[in-house]
């Protein structure tokens, strides 16, 4: 195996177009669908409706028949509120049932509670909603019509119904985009893009007199001939060459300026982000599909009488961010010692046990577990990604390579968060974890045939630098990044979007898919915007303008929920604490790699006190903060973010000049 080449593409031109062109077709699909539901709900769906709110009606109305015919005075019936209020209770479709005399004074009357829902009431589901019907029968007494039963139908429920499975259609639509997407590049890269730059790459070599290398054949078109018929050429001259005496060898070499293999040209492999890109985006989505409901589904199962619910919810994600922050100041060493590919491939098997194994345990010991075991596999195989990214990249492009290395992930747990909560809002929990088992599984199938280069190879082919920095023990600036901006970014992730935000939403009365939609907000800005901050952080500013920035839009999103409450302030928070994480992320791993260029502390601190700032805040919050205190903790962990900011702030301006070793201008 020869020396891994590093050759970074730039694939974001590629992914923005890939990614409006599926967005337009994906949304016409979706409009289309949405209008066939619409006109077929309204042909057959809607009938039917009024034919068993009728039913409903004959129902009520013998039952007060039959009071009269036991000779109960029709205006002296006693206990019908309750009974139609039971009756409402049992039919979601009925919003009004009223009992009234010949004459119009309301005998017994009861009307569903209005409920506001967590979408306010617009002009369009009013216009594709079934509009209200009111059925009404006569009651009589013997021969003399006495009074009449009405039943309003409500087009709330209607209006409900049609409004969760549109929203399930989205979030299926959005999800789609993404998948597509990461396969299409998958596609493009494997066959043009990386055959491509193989090709272009030993033509460069040979052109310069280098026949060492061979490349794997393949790609569209020309480009399989044309690698075929440069092996041809560096084979060829190897074999010729070993024919030769070695002194003869020797003078060609000099006179030509040519160098040859001796034997069989070693095998070039070319390095990139894109062969860990697909595995990567399944294994995230498939590890992250419980997001929306882990909480609430934690604390629902059997726990012993001294765990209180609030930490039987927090459990598992704190079993997950110990068993990380275990690992994580060996993940460099594991990397070095396994290598890359190695260690995520046999993560992936270890993950897939757990998953399926949580999908069945029924006590929250088991479920905290399984999950500590999905963490410690997790983090291996990212760790193995983002070092397999950072080389391939080169120090130079370390922010580029992390921004995409955190925009494949973050797409991964926006699409993993999503259809969680729709799948387990409509098949249950064990067919949600049974799903992500399956994904990271086929995440493995798909690693063994793209990760196939070495990225160790890239570094060494780097040219080392003259004499290596010194090693300090205190570095200013990686210390204020780390209690800065790290943890507190980590700490807002777990005690937020994680443990809180799942169990406020349930305490309102959202179902899981309703919570996913809400948690995937977070995600939706990595998403759009990941890639986007790498170039801010190559910028005039640098890494520091974007960090900075990202705290103080996250600190204030935090704040907002000290002024408003509800399902929409926190959507809103949620989605705007997004896009403030979403500046910070990249940019402050490229800031620990130059850190850590300089002789100080570097990706491996940043990523334990990251864990450590996490777990320190999800058991705070599950011991001191409960789904109704949520509001004002969350806003005191706003001034925090904010605080951490200032400090990374003053801490820059101090230690202009110093470079990390605390001396003043």
């Amino acid at each position: 195996m020869s020396d891994g080449t590093s050759i970074g593409p730039d694939h974001e031109g590629l992914r923005v177009r890939l990614s409006r062109a599926l967005a337009v077709v994906v949304t016409a699909t979706v409009l289309a669908l949405g209008i066939v539901s619409v006109w077929a709900f309204e042909t057959a769906v809607a009938p039917e409706l009024a034919n068993r709110t009728r039913l409903i009606g004959l129902i009520l109305r013998d039952e007060v028949q039959r009071a009269l015919d036991l000779g109960i005075p029709f205006d002296a019936l006693v206990g019908v509120e309750v009974y139609l209020a039971d009756t409402i209770e049992k039919f979601d479709e009925v919003e009004r049932i009223a009992i009234s005399s010949q004459t119009g004074r309301v005998i017994a009357e009861y009307r569903r509670p209005e409920s506001g829902g967590f979408l306010a009431e617009s002009a369009l589901w009013d216009a594709v909603a079934m509009r209200a019907a009111t059925f009404s029968l006569p009651i009589l007494d013997g021969n003399r019509l006495v009074g009449e039963i009405a039943i309003d139908v409500s087009p709330g429920f209607v209006r409900t119904r049609m409004r969760d499975v549109f929203l399930d259609i989205v979030v299926i639509a959005l999800v789609a985009v993404l998948i597509a997407l990461e396969l299409a590049l998958a596609i493009v890269t494997q066959s043009v893009s990386k055959p491509l730059a193989r090709v272009m790459r030993l033509l460069d070599e040979q052109r310069a007199g280098v026949f060492l290398h061979r490349i794997r054949p393949g790609g569209l078109g020309g480009l399989g001939r044309t690698a075929a018929r440069l092996n041809d050429h560096a084979a060829d001259l190897a074999q010729r060459f070993a024919a030769l005496p070695s002194a003869a060898c020797a003078r060609l070499e000099a006179a030509a300026g040519t160098r040859f293999a001796a034997g069989l040209p070693a095998q070039l492999r070319l390095t990139d982000l894109a062969d860990i890109r697909l595995s990567l985006f399944l294994l995230s989505v498939g590890s992250e599909i419980a997001a929306a409901f882990l909480p609430v589904y934690s604390r629902a199962a059997a726990r012993p009488d001294w765990l209180p619910p609030e930490l039987a919810a927090a459990a598992p994600l704190l079993a997950y961010l110990a068993a990380i922050a275990c690992l994580t100041p060996f993940g460099s060493r594991l990397v070095r010692h396994v290598g890359a590919r190695a260690l995520f491939l046999g993560s992936l098997p270890v993950i897939v046990v757990a998953l399926a194994a949580m999908g069945f345990a029924q006590s929250v010991a088991g479920i905290a577990l399984w999950r500590g075991v999905i963490g410690l596999a997790y983090a291996a195989a990212t760790i193995a990604c983002q070092d397999y990214a950072i080389r391939a990249g080169g120090t130079a492009g370390a922010a580029r390579a992390v921004g995409g290395f955190m925009a494949v992930i973050y797409a991964g747990v926006f699409c993993g968060a999503s259809i969680g909560g729709v799948v387990a809002d409509r098949f249950g929990t064990e067919a949600a974890f049974m799903l992500a088992a399956g994904l990271v599984a086929l995440a493995g199938a798909l690693a063994l045939g793209t990760m196939v280069g070495d990225p160790r190879g890239a570094a060494r082919t780097q040219p080392r630098p003259r004499a290596a920095p010194a090693r300090r023990p205190l570095d200013l600036r990686h210390l204020a990044l780390v209690l800065g901006i790290a943890m507190p970014l980590n700490a807002a992730t777990a005690i937020v979007v994680w443990y809180l935000t799942p169990l406020m939403l349930t305490e309102a009365g959202a179902g899981p898919a309703e919570t996913g939609r809400v948690v995937m907000l977070y995600y939706l800005a990595a998403v759009l915007f990941g890639a986007r901050t790498t170039r801010f952080a190559e910028g005039r500013s640098g890494p520091t303008g974007p960090v900075l920035a990202g705290a103080l839009i996250a600190g204030c999103a935090l704040m907002s929920l000290a002024l408003w409450s509800g399902f929409w302030p926190i959507a809103a928070m949620i989605a705007v604490l997004g896009l403030g994480h979403t500046l910070i992320r990249a940019p402050q791993y490229a800031i620990a790699v130059a850190i850590e260029a300089r002789g100080g502390p570097g990706l491996g601190t940043l990523r334990l006190f990251e864990r450590i700032g996490a777990i320190a805040g999800l058991l705070m919050a599950a011991l001191l903060i409960g789904p109704q205190g949520a509001g004002a903790g969350i806003a005191l962990l706003g001034l925090a973010v904010l605080a951490g900011a200032g400090l990374y702030a003053v801490v820059l301006i101090l230690d202009r000049d110093g470079q990390g070793r605390g001396r003043t201008p």
